[in-house]
């Protein structure tokens, strides 16, 4: 009787140990099978103009400067990327500030931007100390700093066309995408084109994903949003919503590939806007505590950063 109940005692530990580590099933994620056309490592586009800090990434800091052990994250200004470019360029304290040159980038002013300085030779080291071999900045050193000089003339715009100024964060869009009967997402033309409608419908949800250092984005005001078929007029023609918060947000991957939170939607009638063109374009209008109010994109936007804020029929 002893060992029976010895055997059964075994059984039972035995049982409960299996049962204590068996992982617990994984809950689905609904999103796990969504596979967006766009890309998802880096917002990409083509034939970026030269004078704006994409065409400023692609033609001279990409090839040029983000050698390995210099500006490939080892130290600032970090050119692996083009959003860590532009944030660690605009407004950004200079190493070595040699009396005027605060800042590696000040917006409209040449003589205070540090970047010159040092490709000019004025502070040293000169910049690059090194060119990689697929570099063609021997050749146009001069055609060059020529665009960068013009960039910041202009002021330096970001990607999306705002103007930053010195110590006040600003808001930031981190993505974009439009959402069907809650289930289905527009896919996008490739290099992150426009979202494609494959035919008019009576509505869609536009969401929008945005970013700030200082504020939560659910407390922005004046949440707004104009649609235009022309994508750099937005004038007294323009057709203007309000920007819905406080639902459930969802995550998704944003427009540099990493996972971020859209926070702000609007529920359209394409067929009503779309009715005489096949293209519709939509720029977003909200105030933080910091600034004026901020348009995204702005007139100074690069014409991709246009493109991938708006719709585009396929039918």
């Amino acid at each position: 009787m002893k060992k029976i109940s010895v055997f059964i005692l075994f059984l039972w530990v035995a049982f409960t140990f299996q049962w204590a580590c068996e992982k617990p099933d994984t809950p689905q994620n609904p999103f796990d099978d969504y596979n967006p056309a766009q890309d998802t490592v880096k917002f990409i586009f083509q034939d970026p103009d030269s004078v704006s800090i994409a065409g400023l990434y692609s033609y001279i800091f990409k090839p040029t400067c983000a050698n390995s052990g210099c500006h490939d994250g080892t130290f600032d200004p970090d050119f692996r990327t083009l959003e860590s470019s532009y944030n660690t360029l605009v407004n950004r304290e200079s190493i070595k500030k040699d009396g005027k040159y605060y800042f590696r980038v000040k917006p409209y002013s040449l003589d205070s931007s540090g970047i010159l300085a040092r490709v000019n030779g004025i502070v040293t080291p000169q910049m690059p100390i090194q060119i990689e071999p697929d570099s063609d900045w021997g050749k146009r050193k001069d055609h060059y700093i020529s665009l960068i000089r013009r960039w910041i003339e202009a002021g330096a715009p970001a990607l999306d066309g705002s103007i930053p100024v010195a110590g006040l964060p600003q808001i930031r869009l981190k993505g974009c995408l439009a959402l069907i009967d809650d289930t289905t997402f527009l896919e996008r033309r490739p290099f992150s084109g426009p979202l494609l409608l494959d035919s008019l419908r009576d509505s869609l949800y536009l969401y929008f994903s945005f970013g700030h250092d200082a504020q939560d984005p659910l407390s922005f005001t004046h949440n707004k949003i104009s649609f235009h078929s022309n994508p750099h007029v937005f004038d007294s023609t323009a057709v203007t919503s309000d920007l819905e918060t406080g639902f459930p947000a969802i995550r998704m991957i944003g427009l540099y590939g990493d996972s971020v939170s859209y926070t702000h939607r609007v529920l359209i009638n394409p067929r009503m806007l779309m009715s005489g063109s096949r293209e519709l374009y939509f720029r977003t209008y909200l105030k933080d505590q910091f600034n004026p109010l901020s348009e995204i994109p702005a007139s100074k936007a690069i014409f991709s950063m246009k493109k991938y804020m708006s719709l585009e029929r396929k039918d």
